[in-house]
């Protein structure tokens, strides 16, 4: 398969000419959508070595299906195609009636409304049979459990109507958006790419789960230009969005090979030819955490300190678990004298892990405050972690110094933060 940068052209059905096509059909040898390939599987007319194959049953009233599907949207459409022929065929389970016969009474429409849902339980509501609720005049059955498409559909829907708020609760870190910084941030982050504030149609294409079950991904044609891939993951048997990915659902699997390259690039010092490619690649994973650090760094070199707080920052609400992100925010706040702000925000890293650098910086400010004796106990605490910190042994001589001989602070040596 061809992989694309960014926003790209796909091809399109060579038999409808609507939606995207992913398949090479080796009947009519044409590349087609999952729509017309249901169509022509139905009729039971693809070569036996086909992948997507309906293979048949001798059961012409069974509700089950022997095939593969790329998506659950995908096999619920050929269902529903098989549910077209299913109506008209006579049921011994329905007093040899055809369905649509037996359901002209109400007890008719119970048993067949009480027989689908037993077939719905199998599936686990994967697939529903409402399309011959609704040709029978049954009323429709409510999924109890939302799959990851369900989800994902939801997410698009949204986004098509710029219902951006109420994306939040879909988000795997919605907890994050209570806090009005990170709201406003992520509003503000998303409303910035313009392939996703143009976004008007979408058109699933395929999904993936991973062996665990936990993870998920949906692709989408969007415009009918290009791909969209949405990462979900499953918390507490709920399907959560992670990330947005502009590309096909193969260029998910591709991130973390371009964020070595990146660390790589930065470890050899070549900080010019990284910037190209996270600009690059900035394009295809919005959502990126690691790529909105890089940049943090990358913009840290070059001095321009807001540009790198802003992608700190955006690192942050993407991964609020991402301490390296909020330590280097810290330390700009630090090293621009906002000492107010930077322990704000070392204390919310050692609230949640005892961190090296965080301590010696938190006990830099403090000793700067006066506070000697605290300051000695973050750097006691720094050095248990690593009794070879340079940095925070170098502090404790320094203090002790002070301590020692009641040393004026403005005639004694700086501390050292930790950069």
């Amino acid at each position: 398969m061809k992989t694309y940068f960014g926003i790209f052209q796909p091809k399109r059905c060579q038999i409808c000419n609507k939606h995207k096509a992913t398949r090479k059909c080796p009947k009519t040898q044409r590349q087609i959508c999952f729509h017309c390939c249901n169509e022509i599987r139905i009729k039971l007319e693809c070569p036996k070595d086909c992948k997507f194959v309906l293979k048949s049953t001798q059961y012409k009233n069974s509700l089950q299906l022997n095939n593969y599907s790329e998506s659950i949207a995908e096999q619920q459409g050929l269902l529903d195609l098989h549910l077209q022929k299913w109506l008209k065929n006579e049921n011994p389970l329905f007093e040899n009636k055809t369905p649509k016969s037996y359901a002209e009474t109400e007890a008719g429409k119970k048993k067949i409304d009480s027989f689908l849902k037993k077939h719905e339980q199998a599936l686990k509501d994967a697939l529903s049979y409402n399309y011959v609720r609704e040709q029978l005049g049954i009323p429709h059955k409510e999924k109890t459990n939302k799959f990851h498409e369900d989800v994902a559909n939801r997410f698009m829907e949204l986004v098509t109507n710029y219902d951006y708020e109420k994306m939040l609760p879909l988000l795997v870190h919605y907890e994050v958006y209570k806090n009005e910084d990170f709201r406003q941030n992520y509003l503000k982050r998303n409303l910035a790419i313009k392939a996703f504030k143009s976004i008007k149609e979408f058109d699933l294409i395929r999904s993936a789960l991973s062996k665990e079950q936990d993870q998920a991904i949906v692709e989408f044609e969007i415009n009918g230009k290009y791909s969209l891939s949405l990462v979900l993951q499953k918390i507490n048997a709920q399907w959560f969005i992670k990330e947005k990915v502009f590309g096909e659902s193969s260029m998910v699997l591709s991130e973390n090979e371009f964020i070595q390259r990146i660390a790589y690039n930065y470890a050899q010092q070549n900080f010019d030819h990284a910037y190209k490619d996270l600009k690059k690649y900035q394009q295809v994973f919005p959502d990126s955490s690691d790529l909105h650090y890089y940049f943090g760094i990358y913009y840290s070199t070059k001095g321009k300190v807001e540009k790198a707080k802003e992608h700190f920052f955006n690192a942050m609400e993407l991964a609020p678990e991402f301490t390296e992100a909020k330590y280097n925010y810290a330390f700009l706040f630090q090293a621009e004298g906002n000492m107010e702000k930077s322990r704000e925000l070392y204390e919310e890293i050692l609230e949640k892990k005892e961190e090296k650098k965080t301590l010696n910086n938190l006990a830099v400010i403090y000793e700067q405050d006066g506070q000697l004796e605290q300051s000695l106990v973050l750097l006691k605490k720094a050095l248990e972690l690593d009794p070879n910190f340079e940095l925070a042994q170098k502090n404790v001589e320094r203090i002790n110094e002070k301590k020692n001989t009641d040393q004026n602070p403005s005639e004694s040596n700086e501390t050292l933060p930790s950069k």
